[in-house]
């Protein structure tokens, strides 16, 4: 079988089923051009996922993260299931090209929402080159500056800047995120032959020394130069955090504006726990003091709003 020019990945597990159900029924929605899916999951839960996913929506193909781990070079199944969660997961949607399956993909998170029509036109320019998202993350840099407890933009340098010496790239230091990832097979492979192959290191070996698997690919696509580069700001409006989602739906931003720049949405699933499943799910009391808070949180910023106005 030829390999798809593009598809949609899902890299998931049982705690975001309802969010892969939600993100499912809208690609059934504004999927135009039936683009296949295909969700990964752990083996034991797959059947799990296509019972519900099947209901809203057909012809996803399923597959057992396990069939992932087998096609990514010096890495045991053991290593993969002796890091993090977090770690395994960069690894294994990082490496799902390995199957052979399509040329490019976009690289969906569980929290992803599309809210409007796509098409391949909206990941590929020509062929079979896809747009590279590209920007210097101002987006996220300007609201944390009143939203985030801790200095993120010294998180943010210390995030990048490792990886962008590592393979030696001067200038300034790029973003290549959030969720959704458009990825090309070929930049991936470049990675693998120009640095992993002479290193002698394994993609397991980079992301636990420097765990941002979005940099990897953006460095290495700005150093390999495997594809024409056509950049792209982000896709879908990224809500890191919960304040900024307040105070934007406070100010009128609802869906019908956001679409018009963006694809669709992404509501951090660290702070949107009424879509966890139970088997993570907070007791009752916790889920109930989570809501008050967050009440609290929307009248603190109504309030805080209105005083900047007056003072202003």
């Amino acid at each position: 079988m030829n390999p798809h020019t593009l598809c949609l990945y899902c890299c998931t597990h049982l705690e975001d089923i309802h969010r892969v159900v939600r993100l499912a029924k809208s690609i059934a929605k504004y999927n135009s051009e039936n683009i296949p899916l295909y969700i990964s999951a752990p083996d034991k839960e797959i059947s799990i996922f296509k019972a519900k996913v099947d209901e809203v929506l057909k012809g996803v193909i399923y597959l057992p993260e396990t069939s992932i781990i087998a096609a990514i070079p010096n890495v045991s199944e053991k290593q993969i299931y002796g890091i993090r969660g977090g770690l395994r997961q960069q690894i294994i949607k990082s490496n799902f090209w390995q199957l052979g399956l399509t040329q490019n993909y976009l690289c969906l998170d569980s929290d992803c929402i599309f809210l409007r029509p796509f098409f391949k036109r909206d990941f590929l320019v020509v062929d079979d080159i896809p747009y590279s998202v590209i920007h210097e993350g101002k987006t996220i840099l300007q609201p944390t500056q009143i939203l985030s407890k801790r200095n993120h933009r010294d998180y943010f340098i210390n995030d990048r800047n490792p990886i962008q010496k590592e393979l030696k790239r001067p200038g300034v230091t790029y973003d290549f995120g959030y969720a959704p990832f458009i990825w090309s097979s070929k930049v991936w492979k470049s990675l693998e032959v120009n640095y992993l192959k002479p290193n002698k290191k394994s993609f397991l070996d980079i992301i636990v020394e420097h765990g941002s698997e979005f940099t990897w690919y953006g460095e290495a696509l700005l150093t390999y130069k495997a594809i024409e580069i056509f950049p792209r700001e982000e896709l879908f409006k990224h809500y890191h955090y919960q304040d900024q989602y307040l105070l934007e739906k406070i100010i009128g931003i609802n869906d019908n504006i956001i679409q018009k720049d963006y694809l669709g949405k992404v509501i951090q699933s660290s702070w949107e726990k009424s879509m966890t499943h139970k088997s993570a799910r907070r007791p009752l009391s916790s889920i109930l003091t989570l809501w008050l808070k967050t009440r609290l949180k929307s009248i603190t910023l109504k309030i805080k709003i209105l005083k900047n106005m007056i003072t202003t």
